[in-house]
């Protein structure tokens, strides 16, 4: 009777050590998906890209100084008004350098006079010489007499040629065709030499006016392709390297460059700041995915992946980000992977997934 009473207390002992164990023992589920829940990985391409920051300045441009000092009589433009080359701009009164014109000019009359009147003696004095009427000595005399008048006319020339000149800067013409953006004189106003009066710039031919870090030279390449952005403007832009500082600036170690738009730019973006890329001539071999599906992209990038039939976290190399199609450009995956749009946690790593095709 002990013995048949001990078994039955060991089987009852056992049978409550199982209830106790088996409550513990949880059935892992398969995670269910659809197909609209994953994005198969396709292959591409990107473009390495070194990024910059400038602004839109005009080719042709002219800042205009007085050369005398003058006072303004009529002032024949306006900010914004267009203009040609040779326009008159303004005309300045200088009563002093038309006085000094007017004496140069009067003192040259009176050397090509003396000068008339030496040649005139030198003449009579060779044909008195040849008829042995004077000594040879008076007729040298009055070759040299002649030739001195001769050098006073040249010297009275050049006095009236630098009065000429004085005189006619008093009116200054446009340089070049174009729009004026600034103007600093009003009538009546006196000017001094050196004074800028005029900003005038082509609007019809602008350039993108950049700088690169001096360890970034490789990305410079005249012909090298560039995307950008002017500052108010979200229209994607292009244009292409055209001319390149063979020097770097000895203060900021920058390298500065000017690339020509491919597209007509308003000339209101002159002074406009830009952002752009420079865009490599090679390509670099990723995967396409879309954007909004990888996770920290500003700080480890990663994207929940379907792998071999099992929920995976894989970290990603992004490679370019393109906004407006919602792609990005990513290395790290692999060709079977299968990109969730459902968005899990560490728990669900590794877990079982199956895929509903109703």
């Amino acid at each position: 009777m002990c013995g048949l009473f001990f078994l039955s207390l060991c089987l009852s002992l056992s049978a409550c050590q199982k209830n106790e164990i088996e409550p513990h023992v949880k059935k892992i589920e398969k995670i269910e998906l659809i197909p609209q829940d994953l994005v198969l990985v396709k292959e591409g391409f990107s473009i390495a890209k070194t990024t910059f920051t400038g602004t839109i300045g005009a080719i042709n441009q002219s800042s205009i100084q007085a050369q005398v000092t003058a006072t303004a009589t009529a002032v024949n433009v306006q900010v914004g008004q267009s203009v040609s080359k040779g326009q008159v701009l303004v005309r300045l009164n200088n009563q002093d350098n038309a006085a000094r014109l007017a004496q140069a000019q009067a003192n040259l009359r009176s050397t090509e006079a003396q000068a008339t009147l030496a040649q005139n003696m030198m003449q009579r004095k060779k044909r008195l010489l040849d008829q042995g009427f004077i000594a040879k000595v008076d007729y040298e005399q009055a070759v040299v007499d002649y030739q001195a008048q001769l050098q006073n006319v040249y010297a009275q020339q050049a006095n009236v040629n630098i009065a000429q000149k004085a005189d006619a800067d008093g009116t200054i013409f446009s340089p070049i065709s174009g729009v004026v953006t600034q103007r600093q004189v009003d009538s009546g106003q006196t000017v001094t030499a050196g004074q800028t009066l005029f900003e005038i710039v082509d609007p019809n031919h602008l350039e993108i006016q950049a700088k690169l870090p001096s360890d970034q030279q490789a990305a410079l390449k005249v012909g090298q392709a560039i995307e950008y952005n002017i500052q108010g403007n979200p229209t994607p832009l292009t244009a292409v390297i055209s001319r390149i500082s063979p020097i770097a600036d000895p203060v900021n170690r920058q390298i500065e460059f000017f690339a020509r738009p491919n597209e007509n730019i308003n000339s209101l973006s002159i002074g406009a700041f830009v952002e752009g890329n420079i865009l490599a001539s090679n390509q670099v071999a990723g995967q396409l995915i879309p954007l909004d599906l990888i996770q920290h992209l500003e700080d480890q990038a990663y994207v929940w992946v379907i792998r071999q039939n099992k929920i995976e976290k894989v970290n990603l190399q992004v490679l370019e980000q393109r906004y407006s199609d919602n792609l990005a450009v990513v290395q790290g995956l692999q060709s079977a992977d299968q990109i969730s749009r459902i968005k899990f946690s560490d728990i669900n790593l590794h877990q079982p997934v199956t895929i509903n095709q109703k």
